[in-house]
């Protein structure tokens, strides 16, 4: 029941929000027709330019990857989630591709990115479900199922 009085109250205090002049709220990068639907990824190319580790209101929580390729200058969203060694990989005039959703949030663009390939290993990012995959979890969840499986022999 409480839950359900918060949500009522976020919800209430967004749209408050949304009907003010001049105020963008920027949509969820989770929505079904995003993030939701991998066919509808595209992949993009090219070399590291820079890493932003620091937020900046407005923007995508997490990594910026400033990406210079064939069609331009891009920057994707790399979450919040990426382990110290693919980050050690992002080094500037390394080359990149991404695969993602573009989005628009608060008028520039960013690549959603789903899969990082970097220095020739491929990187999950977010699944298919648009949310971010922490590698720790997996290996930690494999770990758990082994041992339930000999404790059920």
């Amino acid at each position: 029941m409480l839950t359900c009085l918060v949500l009522l109250y976020m919800f209430k205090h967004a749209v408050a929000l949304a009907e003010q002049p001049g105020v963008q709220v920027a949509s969820t990068p989770f929505e079904s027709t995003t993030l939701g639907a991998p066919a509808l990824d595209i992949a993009m190319a090219g070399t590291v330019q820079e890493l932003t580790t620091t937020h900046t209101l407005g923007t995508p929580v997490g990594l910026q990857l400033v990406v210079e390729g064939p069609q331009g200058t891009f920057t994707a969203s790399l979450g919040s989630i990426l382990g110290d060694q693919v980050r050690q990989t992002l080094s500037t005039g390394a080359p990149v591709q991404v695969s993602g959703v573009m989005k628009t949030i608060n008028g520039k663009s960013y690549l959603l990115a789903r899969k990082l390939t970097v220095a020739g290993d491929q990187v999950i990012i977010r699944n298919d479900h648009g949310f971010l995959v922490h590698s720790q979890q997996r290996s930690h969840a494999s770990v758990n199922n082994s041992a339930l499986s000999r404790g059920a022999k």
